[in-house]
């Protein structure tokens, strides 16, 4: 009888148990403002367009779509008459657009892209 009730106790401490917090999937656009221009370069592929705004500043346009899917976590239900049973969250699709115009200091053309740093993001609407 004692034992029954450990394997209850145990099954109703497992039940609920899901992992409240999720990772991050991708930086959003304002996330890479004061970064190198290269860094945005190395994890979303090449600029559509690169074009001076002004003498000081140039404009590389984006287009990026990423898509995940999430869930499948783990998850318990307890039935007192047979025990625990096993389940997982549903899988949803999440796609994360970004794409505007990212705006970096650069006096001159010699600049190394390395040494660009984001000033700005005009995010396209849309």
């Amino acid at each position: 009888m004692r034992a029954l009730f450990v394997t209850l106790a145990a099954a109703i401490g497992a039940g609920g148990c899901v992992p409240a917090t999720q990772e991050a999937l991708a930086l959003s656009c304002s996330d890479y403002i004061g970064k190198p221009i290269s860094a945005r370069i190395a994890a979303w592929g090449p600029p559509r367009t690169i074009y001076r705004i002004s003498p000081t500043q140039i404009g590389y346009i984006f287009e990026s779509r990423q898509t995940a899917y999430v869930g499948g976590e783990p998850y318990y239900t307890v039935n007192y008459l047979i025990g625990a049973d096993k389940h997982h969250a549903p899988i949803r699709k999440l796609t994360t657009v970004c794409s505007g115009v990212f705006v970096v200091n650069a006096p001159t053309d010699a600049v190394p892209v390395s040494e660009q740093t984001v000033v700005d993001v005009v995010v396209a609407k849309g």
